[in-house]
């Protein structure tokens, strides 16, 4: 058997490089059986979003330098995606990149009287976030409080 945690630790010191040039970020890395196949999984993004021609032309670059540094000892499929717009928001950077747009946040503890809000994201920083919240009241939410926040995408 084989560690997968290791794996991935190979795969994403391998890859940091190549997605640094491309100024792309790994959001998630997975590398698990899906139905009696493995399959490595990238969720890749950049400050500005990011095109299927560019997911297209990384999957290419991911799969020949794995491929040539032997990085991954059975068979397996690639697959290098979006996290897309509803995906959890998690990391500073994750926050900092919606500045300007409207997200929805779960917090563990009241915040302005509530644990969920939603506003315009008016402000991100390593410890807080400071929410516009739609009666024009600003409110700062430290990160460690937040349980879960989403861009707020209207369809």
């Amino acid at each position: 058997m084989f560690d997968q945690e290791a794996i991935i630790e190979r795969v994403k010191a391998l890859v940091a490089p190549l997605l640094a040039g491309r100024r792309a970020d790994l959001v998630e890395l997975t590398y698990r059986f899906e139905g009696s196949r493995m399959v490595l999984r990238f969720l890749v993004d950049t400050a500005r979003g990011i095109t299927l021609d560019e997911l297209g032309r990384l999957n290419q670059a991911i799969g020949a330098l794995l491929d040539e540094r032997d990085a991954i000892p059975s068979a397996y499929v690639l697959e290098v995606s979006s996290p897309g717009l509803d995906r959890p928001l998690k990391t500073p950077l994750d926050f900092e990149r919606m500045i300007g747009r409207r997200i929805k946040v779960s917090t563990a503890v009241p915040v302005a009287g509530r644990r969920e809000l939603a506003g315009e994201l008016v402000n991100a920083n390593e410890e807080a976030i400071q929410l516009k919240l739609d009666n024009g009241e600003k409110t700062r939410i430290l990160l460690t409080e937040v349980v879960r926040a989403v861009q707020d995408v209207e369809i």
